[in-house]
């Protein structure tokens, strides 16, 4: 299925806060007036609209997220969009003044599905604490906090449950290459690899903007870890199964960024919250 951003499928909407109708519940008329406003524009055919959570925020608001399915020049596309609402009026964009985007918010809480004991990397899994964290191993963000966070959670097993998911980004063109080698690598039995994939400094190999080769990606991935890994060994089934299954899982949390760390079930945007459960 294609996929394709409300901004370019809803163009001849232009919302800015909009009175909400008195009668009614607050659900229902957001909803009908997502509804509405996808059935006003003439070039997509809307199939299916799912109200997929809400999520209350601060002042009073709450926002929206929506699973859209419709037809846009002849294809079928899947997309979601967000609203938000007080209860009075009703806005696609929502900021404080410092500019914080209260779309950085608009996660589910984590189901126990995302706490699977195969992807815990670190702590305890009795733990009270469960981190949840969607990372690449070429992003730049994702090398800082991903090294910190696991130190502070080895130094805190008892506090923490560290739960790492591979998200790499398209725009880091070898990120699926590096992430295939550390799979491949866990599974060959060598320690500590999602430490050492962020301490591994890939990018005095090579630019993870621009490289493309995948045999060179590979080439600094076999230099760090002195491993001998082919291509074709990162192909298999079962290397390439269990990166979908994450990639889902993300996309089920409505991941698009990285990197992104959930704390008990919700969403620790700064990345810093969890610090204050240590004593």
């Amino acid at each position: 299925m294609m996929r394709l951003s409300m901004l370019k499928l809803l163009t001849i909407v232009s919302l800015l806060t909009i009175s909400v109708q008195a009668n009614g519940g607050v659900e229902k008329k957001v909803y009908s007036y997502e509804k509405q406003r996808i059935n006003d524009n003439p070039v997509v055919q809307l199939k299916d609209l799912k109200l997929v959570f809400s999520k209350k925020l601060e002042n009073n608001w709450t926002g929206y997220l929506f699973s859209i399915a419709l037809v846009y020049q002849g294809k079928n596309v899947n997309t979601n969009d967000i609203l938000f609402s007080n209860g009075t009026e009703i806005t696609s964009e929502l900021k404080k003044l410092t500019g914080f985007d209260y779309k950085r918010l608009m996660h589910p809480t984590l189901s126990a599905e995302y706490y699977d004991k195969k992807r815990l990397i670190a702590g305890n899994i009795n733990a009270k604490n469960k981190l949840v964290i969607f990372s690449d191993p070429l992003c730049p963000n994702c090398i800082v906090d991903m090294s910190e966070i696991i130190k502070i959670v080895k130094a805190n097993p008892t506090i923490f449950a560290l739960y790492y998911f591979s998200f790499p980004l398209d725009m880091h063109p070898t990120a699926k290459t590096i992430t295939k080698a550390s799979k491949l690598a866990e599974a060959k039995g060598l320690k500590d690899v999602t430490y050492r994939l962020y301490t591994a400094n890939f990018e005095k190999f090579f630019d993870p903007y621009e490289l493309k080769d995948n045999q060179k990606a590979l080439d600094a991935f076999n230099k760090v870890f002195k491993t001998a890994f082919t291509l074709n060994e990162l192909n298999n089934i079962t290397i390439t199964k269990s990166l979908e299954e994450e990639i889902n899982l993300a996309d089920k949390a409505f991941i698009n960024g990285t990197p992104i760390l959930f704390l008990n079930g919700e969403v620790d945007v700064a990345r810093t919250k969890y610090k204050g459960k240590i004593k």
